[in-house]
């Protein structure tokens, strides 16, 4: 008897149709009606902040120390390898003091277990470059909403409503 209501309640579980347990990715939330946040622009992009650090040093000065061109995509790649933002500007102007490549210093970073043993090493002033570093991308956060995506859908309005009407010509001048 026991074996029976087993098989019968096995059978009631295994009876769900297949459709019932598939998740289509598309489906309304308790919350889905409620109010949300406003949305906020994303001052905190590392793309963003790449560009205004870049902008914030002469681009000798980033030549020589990332040896390339493109050195807001060194910057990015560094950001996005774990060294934080004030510790990146006091390596660059560490770079720069010491004429020891970034790429260097920041493969040499974890290996002396902090900003101020590697500055030590190389005989540089630790807090000295902290403090001018904090400055920099103090420089660098001030202009990081100018570096930051917009939407370009209400200027493509405004173009297509200039571009639909008609342009200045003899039909123009032939009422007057």
């Amino acid at each position: 008897m026991r074996t029976m209501i087993a098989c019968a309640l096995f059978a009631f579980a295994a009876a769900v149709p297949a459709a019932a347990q598939v998740y289509l990715g598309a489906e309304v939330g308790p919350d889905a009606f409620a109010r949300q946040d406003d949305a906020k622009i994303d001052t905190s992009g590392e793309d963003a902040f790449a560009w205004a650090l870049s902008v914030e040093v002469s681009s000798q000065t980033l030549y020589e120390v990332f040896g390339s061109t493109t050195p807001e995509r060194e910057i990015l790649k560094y950001l996005r390898q774990g060294i934080y933002r004030q510790e990146l500007a006091a390596l660059l102007l560490m770079s720069e003091k010491t004429s020891i490549p970034f790429k260097t210093l920041a493969a040499e970073l974890p290996k002396a277990g902090s900003f101020r043993a590697l500055a030590r090493k190389h005989k540089a002033d630790a807090m000295a470059l902290f403090e001018e570093g904090g400055r920099l991308k103090e420089a660098a956060d001030f202009r990081l909403p100018l570096f930051l995506p917009v939407s370009t859908s209400a200027v493509k309005a405004d173009e297509a409503a200039v571009s639909t009407s008609p342009p200045p010509g003899p039909a123009a001048n032939a009422e007057k």
